[in-house]
């Protein structure tokens, strides 16, 4: 069951450690949402990006005979991209905005990793004294 589950959990762990969900501006309810609907909507538009980078990268490179076949690098978009997207969304001139998503898209395409199937990490076992770690235990 928890295979079925993964993509879900990445997704909330990129929400809350790359995009940074829960680094709120204030702490009255308001500003918590403002904060909160602000940065679902930059996730939202970045992966409508990302998928339209990745269909873009891969018409160019169908074809070329590489070994694997690539995917945007979502580190890199999150980390970069995420303060350009501001600019596209506060852009009154249509004309420039088009402008502008076209150039980010295409930066987005530039930056691929390979998807390696069948890829396994050997993990290390490290004894650990405590059962949980302190990060995840309950405040209660």
């Amino acid at each position: 069951m928890y295979s079925k589950r993964w993509g879900i959990e990445t997704k909330y762990g990129e929400l809350k450690r790359k995009h940074e969900t829960e680094n709120f501006s204030g702490r009255l309810m308001d500003n918590v949402k403002q904060d909160f609907f602000a940065t679902m909507t930059v996730a939202n538009m970045l992966a409508s990006f990302v998928r339209e980078a990745e269909r873009k990268a891969a018409k160019e490179r169908s074809g070329s005979g590489n070994k694997y076949e690539y995917k945007v690098n979502v580190n890199h978009v999150v980390g970069v991209y995420k303060e350009l997207i501001i600019g596209v969304i506060i852009e009154e001139r249509l004309r420039v905005r088009s402008r502008l998503m076209r150039e980010l898209i295409d930066c987005m395409k530039r930056r691929v990793t390979p998807i390696r199937p069948g890829r396994e990490v050997a993990r290390k076992t490290c004894p650990r004294k405590a059962r949980f770690h302190h990060n995840h235990k309950s405040n209660c």
